[in-house]
């Protein structure tokens, strides 16, 4: 295991608990376009159809977000990375 020095501590934990959230959005994004298609079904009488439909655009959602909250993550670090490495080799 690594010794961290003294300020990176809160750097990981921070990282930590930013990627953990990562996680929860691709079901919740399922689970919110399902149930809005439960509701139009139900209001619709189209009783699978839509839920089914609008689960699969919720999880789709989640994973577009997934990836362009990534794709800024990325971004910034390398941003980051560049500004702090000018006096190394």
């Amino acid at each position: 295991m690594a010794i961290l020095p003294r300020g990176s501590q809160k750097d990981l934990w921070g990282q930590i608990a930013f990627y953990s959230g990562l996680g929860f959005i691709i079901p919740g994004g399922a689970a919110g376009g399902y149930f809005l298609g439960w509701l139009l079904d139900e209001y619709l009488h189209t009783t699978p159809f839509l839920g089914i439909i609008g689960g699969l655009a919720g999880a789709a959602a989640g994973i577009v977000e997934v990836l362009q909250i990534l794709t800024r993550a990325e971004k910034s670090a390398d941003r980051e990375g560049s500004s702090g490495d000018s006096g190394k080799s």
